[in-house]
Formats: C-alpha cells, structure tokens, sequence
C-alpha cells in the first residue's frame, strides 16, 4: 500500500469515529429541555427579565422548545455560572465575555453596535473639574470583574492615581447605583458604562457631567456554547440577528436596550480585550 492510499484510509477511519461519536451524541441528547438564557447583572433584575421576554418568546417560537432566562446575584456568580456552563446563550460584557470564549468555549454570535464607553461621572454643580482632583476622594464603580471596573482603574492610573491607594473605590451592584451615589452626593465620582444611561432617570442625569471618557470597544455581546443537544453557535447567530431586523419586537428591544443594532462579531476587534482577562481570571480563582 503506497503512503498516500495509507494516509487516506487513515483520513477516512477518523472521520468515520468522528461522525460516530457525534451520532452517539446527537442520540443521547435531550431535545426537550428548555435553553438556558444567561444575562449578566448589569440592570435589576427584574428589568433585565422582564425586558428580555419578547427574545425568550422568538427563541422558543424558532428553535421550538422551551427557553428560560436567569441571571445572578452579582458578576462574579454569573461568569462562575457561565464558566460551569449552566447557560447556552449568554448576553454579557467584553471582559468577561472573551474571558468565557478563551476558557469555556463560548462563541460570539452577535454584538451591539453600541460600543461600551466608559465616562467618569462627577456632580455638575460640584467642584471636580479633572481626574487628577479625585486624590483622596472615593469612586463608585461596579463588581471589579467587569470591564467597567477593570476600565475605571485604567483610567484613574493613566492620571498618576493608584485604586486602593490614592483614590477608595466603592463597588456597587449596578451601574444604576453608582451613578445615583454621585449624584446624591456619597461619592465624588463614578465609573459608568455609557450603554446604561437610559436607565438612569432624568432627574439623576441633569445633576452629572462627564470629565473622562475612555475609548470605545465592542459592547454587549451574545455567545453561545457548543453542545449536542442545543443550536449551534451559526444557527444562534442566525436567530438572534434576524429577531433584531426583521421583528417589530427585535427592534424594540434593541432600542428599549441601546444596542442600536446586532452585528456579526468581528474577531480581530474583539481580541484587544485579551488584556482584561488575567484580571478575570484572577478574581475567578478567589475562593
């Protein structure tokens, strides 16, 4: 037998136990339970929920199955979730979410066009005009595994400010709040997430002003795993863009959420956020 027939009789023999351990798996998976939807905690929850339905209900209407959302208490419960692989399709933030493609396999299928921004927020009527001036103040921001933390201390450092040190931070449970402690005064700044500005209200937005913005990444992103018995990461993509195009519901989620639409991914953008994911991976190792 000449090396090339070898060689491909090789080829065939591992396509064949491939594809069998693929019909293995195709067989034994369960078809009937619902897919599990992850959404990161960046809004109260039940805003979160509740604003999510109308994609639960496209969902389930095309894949035909039942589809439950969830989220978690905090960041760190919600990547540890996603890192277990409780979910099937996740909605979540740049850090965490390359963190999730590189060490659980999570595929990116859609993102915002919307790219997070993230400004530090002082009172309009305070005194704080720079960044240098919040030595010896304190700053709220969110969970420390979120790029709007993780940014947050980027900028106060490209200041000559050093978190923990120089300038307290006060971690909040959503951006919501951190942006409500300036403007009630229990803080002099705040690290906040431009996509959740329209959850602030009104009378809070008129008492802030931004002195510092950062550069703009890619936003909210929605990755999925790959598994047997769920959609693949191609027919998620395919779902989810036609649900924000092609759907009067789509386009109101998009907008109720400040997404402005959902794109394909671009992979050669997303890998700039492989600098935040030590920092992720380092929290995750915290008992």
């Amino acid at each position: 037998m000449t090396s090339d027939a070898r060689r491909r009789l090789l080829q065939g023999a591992a396509a064949l136990c491939a594809g069998l351990v693929l019909a293995r798996r195709a067989a034994s998976a369960d078809f009937s339970r619902p897919l599990e939807v992850g959404l990161m905690p960046y809004m109260p929850t039940a805003t979160l929920i509740a604003g999510h339905q109308p994609l639960r209900r496209f969902l389930e209407i095309h894949f035909r199955r039942p589809v439950a959302l969830s989220t978690a208490p905090d960041f760190y419960s919600f990547q540890r979730r996603v890192v277990r692989g409780d979910f099937d399709l996740i909605l979540t933030g740049p850090s965490i979410g390359w963190q999730a493609h590189l060490d659980a396999g999570f595929t990116p299928v859609a993102v915002s066009q919307k790219l997070v921004v993230v400004q530090i927020l002082v009172a309009r009527d305070g005194p704080i005009q720079s960044v240098e001036q919040l030595r010896g103040q304190t700053v709220a921001t969110i969970d420390p595994m979120t790029y709007t933390a993780q940014t947050t201390v980027v900028m106060l450092r490209e200041h000559g400010l050093t978190a923990g040190q120089d300038v307290q931070l006060r971690h909040e449970k959503v951006p919501f709040n951190s942006a409500q402690a300036v403007a009630l005064g229990e803080v002099a700044a705040a690290g906040f997430p431009n996509v959740s500005w329209q959850a602030l209200t009104p009378e809070i937005r008129d008492r802030l002003r931004t002195i510092k913005a950062s550069a703009g990444y890619p936003g909210v992103m929605f990755m999925s795993r790959q598994a047997a018995d769920i959609p693949s990461p191609a027919e998620f993509q395919t779902a989810l863009l036609s649900f924000a195009r092609d759907t009067e519901a789509g386009r109101a989620l998009v907008k109720e959420f400040n997404h402005e639409a959902l794109l394909t991914p671009d992979l050669k953008a997303l890998r700039a956020l492989e600098r935040f994911v030590p920092e992720v991976r380092r929290l995750l190792a915290q008992p």
